[in-house]
């Protein structure tokens, strides 16, 4: 609750907010859905940021946070990391930045200090699944917000059926345990991928093959997961980003090339 309506007061007031994604194939989807559920209610001033494996690691970054400060950021929501950054939590929120953490990872002894976290691992969590993979509970704050603010924003009911893809694709990636929720999940997140309706991924499945109507989970975890990973130990991992976020025709096949080449490259 306290997270979707810190968001809802963000759009509000046009303030500027980073969505903050780990560079895997958990992280990125993840982003994805918070993305186009920002898009989808029309909201322009964002930016997706997400760090690179090589030059920054994993988590939140006291030099990105310092650029969200002098850019004026007011809002971080991290997809898949931020449980044990306290220090970089503690910067942006001294700095008028409401940092809200969406991750899965083990909480350390001390959580940082943000706005809010919504993490179902951590102590005192009600929430009855503890085992979502990091793009799994990015879904659930999108559907909250959808929930909550729909009627308002003109969402359709059931809009957020179609980010199920980005969510399973996350869980099978993980591999986080298919019981539950993540069974759940990954189930009917298969037959959104089969209706394939982001043109990046109809690229991606066409250059390595994939015949989308025939999808099984095996296409994913050794097929399309690679690729998406090879973004980010080769090169970018915006690039994974942008091929699952486009509604280019062109750059979707510019893009499924380029992870083709490089995850041929990685191998």
């Amino acid at each position: 609750e306290k997270a979707v309506v810190r968001i809802f007061e963000a759009t509000q007031a046009n303030e500027k907010i980073i969505i903050y994604g780990d560079y895997d194939c958990d992280g990125i989807p993840g982003s994805v859905i918070l993305h186009d559920l920002l898009k989808k209610i029309g909201y322009e001033n964002f930016d997706v940021y997400i760090p690179d494996r090589h030059d920054e690691g994993y988590g939140l970054h006291m030099e990105a946070i310092k650029n969200f400060i002098a850019d004026d950021v007011k809002l971080i929501i991290t997809v898949d990391l931020g449980t044990s950054d306290v220090t970089q939590v503690a910067e942006a929120q001294a700095n008028g930045i409401d940092v809200i953490i969406t991750d899965h990872h083990l909480p350390h002894e001390h959580l940082p200090h943000a706005y809010a976290i919504l993490n179902p691992k951590q102590n005192g969590d009600s929430y009855p699944y503890d085992m979502l993979c990091g793009a799994g509970v990015a879904f659930k704050l999108a559907t909250a917000f959808a929930k909550k603010y729909g009627e308002f924003f003109k969402i359709k009911d059931g809009e957020e059926k179609w980010w199920l893809d980005m969510a399973a694709i996350g869980t099978l990636s993980d591999m986080v345990p298919l019981r539950g929720e993540n069974r759940v999940i990954a189930h009917f997140g298969m037959k959104v991928l089969k209706k394939n309706r982001r043109v990046g991924l109809q690229k991606l499945f066409t250059k390595a093959k994939v015949d989308s109507s025939t999808l099984v989970e095996e296409d994913i975890t050794f097929t399309i997961a690679p690729r998406l990973n090879a973004a980010s130990r080769m090169d970018s991992p915006r690039r994974a980003f942008e091929l699952l976020a486009t509604e280019s025709e062109t750059e979707a096949g510019t893009l499924a090339d380029h992870l083709a080449t490089i995850n041929d490259e990685r191998k």
